[in-house]
């Protein structure tokens, strides 16, 4: 069953943009279950105690268009896409990129540089990722503003971007069918070491899983 498209503002902005990147990425519906498969996994596990309360064991689960408080930022997953071009060169030839679309705000009272949203917005591994996954999962090799493929650094505070961030992967393996984000809180504090002040101890809060389908070719968009 088809889910719901990009929020009308959003797919306004990006169309009046003429960005190539954000009109492959914004199109096309997530796939979810819907009410009608929500009643019918309910009654499926009614029996085995579904409908009791369960206590929560780590992160919460959150789906696509849930915003987030992630320190410094208020952060709502979107959806993922896949592309072999999205005008952005991949770090290495005939690789392709996994794309996770996020509308981002910083929630602080200072700017916050771009490579913190790279750790604050990570995904679970999956097959053919590039990169070597650290304690909080896969980092972004690349981040971009939606509406013109800039870079979002600074991130000022108060405002609110469209952004992409972009996971390369081998292109001689099958794009993922889901990815799994995870996004992480830091607090504000005191370094040990040379006492200066800024975000630590990054802990996850939150995971959305996400079907990540293929961008859209132009004559689509």
């Amino acid at each position: 069953m088809p889910g719901p498209a990009a929020p009308p503002a959003l797919r306004a902005r990006v169309r009046a943009s003429g960005s190539r990147l954000a009109r492959r990425l914004v199109d096309r519906p997530l796939r979810h279950l819907g009410v009608a498969g929500a009643c019918v996994l309910v009654a499926a596990t009614a029996g085995a105690g579904g409908l009791e309360p369960q206590e929560q064991d780590g992160p919460e689960v959150v789906t696509a268009g849930t915003a987030v408080d992630a320190a410094p930022f208020e952060i709502t997953v979107q959806r993922a896409r896949w592309a072999d071009d999205l005008g952005i060169p991949t770090p290495q030839d005939g690789d392709r990129w996994v794309a996770v679309v996020a509308t981002v705000r910083n929630t602080s009272d200072a700017s916050v540089l771009s490579s913190h949203l790279t750790h604050a917005l990570t995904l679970e591994p999956f097959t053919g990722a590039r990169a070597a996954a650290g304690e909080h999962g896969l980092a972004a090799s690349s981040t971009a503003l939606l509406d013109d493929g800039s870079t979002p650094n600074p991130v000022q505070p108060g405002l609110t971007h469209d952004v992409v961030l972009l996971f390369d992967q081998d292109g001689g393996t099958a794009p993922p069918d889901e990815v799994v984000v995870h996004l992480q809180r830091s607090t504000w504090r005191e370094g040990s070491l040379d006492r200066s002040l800024a975000w630590w101890e990054p802990t996850t809060v939150a995971e959305v899983p996400l079907p990540v389908e293929a961008a859209p070719e132009e004559d689509d968009a």
